[in-house]
C-alpha cells in the first residue's frame, strides 16, 4: 500500500474510532439524554358507565410512586359552583407532588364583555362566558366568539350524547320540551342526578320571605321527579315534593353524594333526597346567615363553600362539620362576611375562591396544608377595618358592597384553570356614581385569567353505551390520555415535576375506582398497569 493510501486509511480509521466514542458517549450520557432510561408507564382502565342518569362517575384510579414523591390519579369531577355545574363528562388526569410545592403562571385573557363581571362554564372542553351574551373561548385565535342562543342564564349538561337544557321554568332534552312552565310561580335552579330531575317551585309574591302558612299565601316547594333519557316527558304526578318552611326559599348550590341529592337554601335550610323521600337536615332560620355556594366531591365526602365564614364545610352523608382554617383568613383583611363561592380539583389539589377580597387558596391533600395562591385583584390595598373593598367609597350607594370582589368561576380545561372575576353582580360601571374606579380599575371586574400549574390534563370524552377504555400514558415528562385507542389530550410537564416524574420507577398501592373525585359509580371498572 502506498504511503498516501496508508495515510488516508489511518485518517478514516481514526474518525471511525472517534465517531464510535462520540456516539457511545451520547447513548450513555445522562446530561445529554436525561430521560433515556426513564420508565414508561401505561395505566389502562376499562369502565362501563351504565345508563347516564346524571350520576357522578367519580374516580378511575389513584396511585402513589414507589419513592413517595408523586400521586397520580384520574377521574370525573362532581362539582357545582353557584353557577354552573361542572362538565360531568370531562376527564381529568393529574400528577401531584406530595411535598405540596407548586409554581403557577397567571395569564390575563381578553375580556368577554364590558360588564363588571362574568361567570364561566365548560362543555366538551370549550370554555363559555355568560352575561352580556354567551361567548366561547377560541383556543386557536385567542379570542371570544359569540354563540347563538340564550343570553347566558340557561344551564346545560350532557346526558349520554345529547343535551339537557335548563331554561326559564322549562327543561328540554335533545331539542324537545320535557317539562313546561307552571301556571303559578316559577321553577328555579334545576339539577339532574341519580335519575331525578330536581328543582325549586317558588311562588313568593311581593311580601318578602316569611314562614309558610298555606299555598294561597305563597310557597317554596322542592321537587324530585323520576326521569331518564328514555322518557319523552317528566311526569309531575310521580314527583316527590316537600313544602319548605319559608316562602321564597331557593338555592345557590346543589350536590350529590352517592345515592343522596342535597341542596342548601338561601335562608339556611339543608335538604337531603334519598330512598325516595326528602329529609330536613337543617331547618332554615330567618335573620341568620347560613348559605352554601358550592359543593364538591372529595373522596367520600362533600366539601361545601360557606357564607359568612368563608370556610369549607364537610358533609359525610349524615352530618355537616365546620373546618376552621379551611382556608385561612388572608392576613390584613376582616374575618367577617366571607364566602367560599367556588371550589375545584385542579392538578390533584383543591382550589377555593373566596369573597370579598378575590382570594384563591390551594390545599394539598398530602401535606394537609393550605397555600395562598393569588389575589385576583391588585386594588384596593388590604384593610381589616372595613369588610368589603370600597366600603367607604360606596356609602350611600344602592348596594353598599357592590364592589366586593368575587372569584366566580374555577374551570379546568386542557392544562389550565380558567378563573373569572366579578363585582357582587355583573353590571355596567357608572363613572358618575363610582369615580374611584376610574380610569381602568373597573376592568379588574369581569376579567378572565388562565392559571397554569404543571401536572394537570383535562379532556372531553365520548359517550359509549357499554364499555370504553381509557389509557393514561407517562413517557418521560410527557403525559397523554387515550379513549378506545384514540388520543384525546397530551402535554409536556415542566419544572421540578418533570424531573420527579422522569425518576419514577414503580407505581404502588393503586386504588381502582377510588380517589379525590369520589368513588366510581358506574356499572363496572377494571384496570391494569404496564411498564416498559
Amino acid at each position: 500500500m502506498k504511503p498516501f493510501e496508508n495515510f488516508c486509511l489511518a485518517i478514516v480509521l481514526r474518525w471511525i474510532r472517534v465517531g464510535f466514542i462520540v456516539i457511545a458517549g451520547i447513548a450513555i450520557s445522562p446530561a445529554t439524554h436525561p430521560r433515556a432510561h426513564s420508565a414508561e408507564h401505561r395505566i389502562v382502565v376499562t369502565v362501563d358507565r351504565g345508563l347516564d342518569v346524571g350520576q357522578s362517575f367519580g374516580s378511575l384510579f389513584e396511585v402513589t410512586s414507589s419513592d413517595g414523591t408523586v400521586v397520580i390519579g384520574a377521574g370525573f369531577q362532581n362539582l357545582y359552583n353557584t353557577r354552573y355545574r361542572a362538565d360531568r363528562h370531562a376527564l381529568q388526569f393529574f400528577i401531584r407532588p406530595t411535598d405540596g410545592k407548586r409554581s403557577h403562571v397567571k395569564e390575563p385573557l381578553p375580556r368577554p364583555n364590558e360588564l363588571c363581571g362574568t361567570y364561566l362554564f365548560s362543555r366538551d372542553e370549550v370554555i363559555y362566558s355568560t352575561y352580556g351574551g354567551v361567548k366561547a373561548w377560541d383556543l386557536q385565535t385567542g379570542a371570544w366568539k359569540s354563540e347563538t342562543g340564550s343570553g347566558g342564564t340557561d344551564e346545560t349538561m350532557r346526558i349520554g350524547d345529547k343535551l339537557l337544557v335548563f331554561g326559564d321554568s322549562e327543561v328540554a332534552y335533545d331539542g324537545h320540551t320535557i317539562l313546561s312552565r307552571p301556571q303559578v310561580g316559577s321553577y328555579q335552579l334545576f339539577f339532574y342526578a341519580n335519575g331525578y330531575l330536581c328543582f325549586y317551585h317558588v311562588n313568593r309574591g311581593d311580601d318578602g320571605y316569611r314562614p309558610f302558612t298555606n299555598d294561597k299565601d305563597g310557597f317554596s316547594k322542592l321537587y324530585a321527579c323520576p326521569w331518564t333519557s328514555e322518557q319523552s316527558k317528566v311526569d309531575l304526578s310521580r314527583a316527590v315534593t316537600l313544602t319548605l318552611p319559608i316562602v321564597g326559599e331557593t338555592t345557590f348550590a346543589w350536590g350529590q353524594l352517592g345515592a343522596q341529592i342535597v341542596t342548601g337554601s338561601n335562608v339556611g335550610g339543608f335538604y337531603v333526597f334519598q330512598d325516595g323521600r326528602w329529609q330536613i337536615l337543617l331547618p332554615p332560620q330567618l335573620g341568620v346567615s347560613y348559605q352554601l355556594y358550592s359543593t364538591m366531591a372529595f373522596h367520600d365526602h362533600l366539601l361545601m363553600g360557606h357564607y359568612p365564614t368563608g370556610r369549607i364545610f364537610q358533609y359525610d352523608g349524615t352530618k355537616i362539620t365546620d373546618h376552621p382554617g379551611w382556608p385561612p383568613v388572608l392576613e390584613g383583611v376582616s374575618s367577617s362576611a366571607r364566602e367560599a363561592q367556588t371550589t375545584v380539583v385542579y392538578g390533584g389539589d383543591v382550589f377555593v375562591g373566596v369573597w370579598p377580597w378575590g382570594e384563591v387558596w390551594r390545599y394539598n391533600p398530602d401535606t394537609k396544608t393550605w397555600t395562598f395562591t393569588q389575589r385576583m385583584f391588585d386594588h384596593p390595598s388590604l384593610a381589616s377595618n372595613i369588610t368589603h373593598p370600597y366600603d367607604v367609597e360606596s356609602i350611600g350607594a344602592d348596594v353598599g358592597n357592590q364592589w366586593g370582589q368575587r372569584v366566580t368561576s374555577l374551570v379546568p380545561s386542557g392544562t389550565g384553570l380558567f378563573i373569572s372575576t366579578s363585582a357582587k353582580s355583573p353590571r355596567e360601571w357608572d363613572p358618575q356614581k363610582f369615580p374611584f374606579l376610574a380610569p381602568d380599575k373597573w376592568k379588574s371586574y369581569g376579567t378572565v385569567y388562565r392559571l397554569t400549574i404543571p401536572g394537570h390534563l383535562s379532556a372531553a370524552t365520548k359517550w359509549t353505551d357499554g364499555p370504553t377504555t381509557f389509557e393514561f400514558l407517562i413517557r418521560g415528562s410527557r403525559i397523554a390520555i387515550r379513549q378506545d385507542g384514540e388520543a384525546i389530550a397530551e402535554t409536556e410537564l415542566t419544572g421540578p415535576l418533570s424531573e420527579q416524574v422522569t425518576n419514577v420507577t414503580e407505581l404502588t398501592d393503586i386504588r381502582w375506582g377510588q380517589g379525590i373525585y369520589g368513588r366510581f359509580s358506574g356499572s363496572a371498572i377494571n384496570g391494569s398497569v404496564d411498564k416498559k
